[in-house]
């Protein structure tokens, strides 16, 4: 192609985020068998997962640290799906669109490439999707971003449609499930319905456009053309949903024989013929059972008769009853881990603590600096309490002047507690504080469940307490959850996933300041403390990412190093926690105020905290609250 202006992303620094391995341009999409959204950390990942059928080998890849481990993971891994080859450049095409779909920017660089100039992915050691070593590779990449770009040039603006299946129940009445229609043709909607539903395609009939507040409908069969179909969907964008109704198919009832309880069905046609795609598909359907284990004795029934082995010749017998027309029900039993799924707690020395050798700081200091942490935390909640929930207008008007422990207004919120008192987010810190000091300053998953289970019934009665006061939603979701008590990290992912992987709450970070203060001076004991404090209520790695930098920076505090590296976290942390203290923006105010708050404490100690707030906290708390931190610092050997 002489003479053909051209852009290479591979060579041309301005353009390498439009490549596959461009880290930081993640993105969701949605599970068609559970309508769980995923997250992808990139274009690569989600093209090499695409590989595997095997939703295990899925996740291996989905989970890997960066792009180039999830290539590795691709070629390595096995067995690859039979059909890869014929699907591979649809699925670049699916992890492109949405790519760029999640981020404006990309699709913006893209557009401004000039229109004829050719796009190529120079790479000399890929010869399908680059140039290849001699320049005559197919040039996959770039050919699909140049088709790309044309059709961001014809659509700018995504149109996603509602569906909606009339008189069937559940579980095929979605909840906000869309389908993407944008540039496609009317012969073509049927099977992104179906896609997005996971039922087959022949399942899908009477397919109508609803618009006008419902009160107009347009069949999908008098719509003749692509042109059509996109002028009616523009016209139509914000008031559109897209219905449709299902033909007689087959359903297999999923049922848990333990507690003759209902679980899920499924279309007939979802299933392969093998109990290994039968346990995947209960798999998707039932988050909580990627933690179990199966019992044997599978079995199922058809239209009420005997139970019978189930096995994999018996799968297609099943599927052609069940598409006959037959009811089919499968029952089993399935069993929770007996241990917690998490990596064993490290080695760690004693947790004696050695100034000059653990710490640079002397004895006396880094007793201060302990106590600040935890009074720290605590002081931030109880101020932090007069302006939760309020937004910055609100939390001035009520508070023209300086805030304090006792000085909180007394709305529907804030009068459940003692002016004074802290929240659940400091009685949650002592939990973990408890914890760790029970294991010798390495926290054990079961001894910190015991107590947030504990907690949440009777709160602390040497307090007064009757159950757990201002407990948030995702803590209590999974402590109330039936798998807490066997395997507390198991509730959590499951109640994780079935938010549909979009919980990354506050609660674990608001009580993970105590999880520095076990062994501080050793990063593995530091990170493990962190990830498992959070990991018993949080799955999100957002939320196991952020306790772990909180607990790491305070573990440098307590150390006193004066590096570089440790100086800038520092510089970072504190930026932060003054801007919290200094700033009334209201929020979740208690608890960015107990991160602040204990980041001070362990900067400036405890003889820096103002002493006013400190008189102001109820003195039966006080009290309480210094044994625990007495019994911490004789763990340290600081007593």
């Amino acid at each position: 192609m002489a003479g053909t202006p051209a852009v290479d992303i591979f060579a041309d620094h301005r353009f390498s985020s439009l490549q596959n391995f461009a880290q930081g341009h993640s993105f969701w999409t949605q599970d068609p068998a559970s309508h769980v959204r995923i997250w992808w950390p990139s274009a690569e990942h989600y093209f090499q997962a695409g590989k595997f059928a095997e939703p295990e080998l899925q996740e291996q890849v989905r989970r890997a640290l960066e792009p180039g481990v999830a290539k590795h993971l691709g070629r390595t891994l096995s067995p690859l799906r039979p059909d890869w080859d014929e699907i591979k450049a649809v699925r670049l095409r699916r992890a492109l669109l949405e790519k760029f779909w999640a981020h404006s920017e990309l699709r913006n660089l893209l557009l401004s490439i000039p229109k004829g100039t050719r796009i190529v992915y120079g790479n000399p050691a890929d010869p399908y999707f680059g140039v290849g070593p001699d320049g005559g590779g197919l040039n996959v990449m770039g050919t699909e971003l140049q088709l790309l770009r044309e059709f961001y040039e014809r659509h700018p603006r995504r149109r996603e449609v509602l569906v909606t299946v009339a008189d069937i129940g559940e579980p095929f009445e979605p909840q906000s499930v869309y389908v993407d229609l944008t540039g496609v043709c009317p012969t073509q909607v049927t099977g992104l319905i179906s896609e997005v539903l996971g039922v087959h395609e022949g399942s899908i009939v009477d397919v109508t456009f609803v618009y006008d507040d419902g009160f107009e409908r347009l069949d999908l069969a008098a719509i003749q053309s692509d042109a059509d179909l996109q002028t009616f969907l523009a016209s139509n964008a914000d008031d559109c949903k897209v219905e449709g109704s299902l033909a007689r198919m087959g359903i297999v009832t999923l049922w848990n024989a333990t507690d003759d309880s209902y679980l899920a069905r499924a279309e007939v046609h979802s299933l392969t013929c093998t109990t290994s795609a039968l346990k995947h598909r209960l798999e998707s359907l039932l988050p909580i059972l990627q933690h179990s284990d199966f019992c044997p004795g599978f079995s199922f029934s058809v239209d009420g008769g005997d139970a019978q082995p189930l096995d994999d010749a018996a799968m297609p017998r099943i599927c052609q009853q069940a598409q006959a027309g037959a009811d089919v029900l499968i029952c089993g039993r399935y069993e929770l881990p007996a241990k917690p799924v998490l990596c064993p707690a490290p080695q760690a020395d004693p947790p004696t603590v050695l100034p000059g050798v653990h710490t640079d700081l002397t004895a006396a200091e880094l007793s201060d600096k302990v106590k600040g942490l935890l009074w720290g935390c605590a002081l931030g909640d109880a101020v932090g309490l007069s302006t939760e929930f309020m937004d910055k207008a609100e939390a001035a008007r009520m508070y023209p002047g300086q805030l304090s422990p006792a000085s909180r207004v007394e709305d529907k919120h804030r009068k459940r507690w003692v002016q004074g008192d802290w929240t659940d987010d400091t009685d949650q810190m002592v939990l973990l504080l408890d914890a760790i000091v029970a294991g010798n300053g390495v926290l054990r998953e079961e001894d910190l469940a015991k107590g947030l289970k504990s907690w949440l019934r009777s709160g602390f009665p040497e307090l007064g307490d009757t159950s757990g006061l201002g407990i948030g939603q995702t803590v209590k979701s999974v402590l109330e959850h039936t798998a807490f008590d066997v395997a507390p990290s198991v509730a959590a992912d499951v109640v994780w996933r079935e938010s549909g992987c979009t919980l990354a709450a506050n609660g674990a970070i608001m009580r993970c300041a105590a999880a520095a203060l076990g062994c501080f001076w050793d990063e593995k004991v530091v990170r493990h403390n962190a990830i498992v404090s959070a990991s018993i209520t949080h799955a999100d790695p957002r939320c196991l990412a952020s306790c772990a930098c909180v607990a790491l920076l305070l573990a440098q505090l307590l150390a006193g190093h004066s590096t570089s590296t440790a100086e800038k976290r520092r510089e970072l942390a504190l930026s932060v926690a003054l801007q919290a203290a200094e700033h009334l923006k209201g929020g979740d105010a208690d608890s960015n105020a107990a991160v602040a708050g204990a980041v001070l404490g362990a900067r400036l100690g405890y003889g820096s905290l103002p002493q006013d707030w400190l008189e102001e906290l109820p003195a039966t708390q006080v009290a309480w609250f210094s044994a625990k931190i007495a019994s911490c610092l004789a763990m340290l050997g600081l007593s």
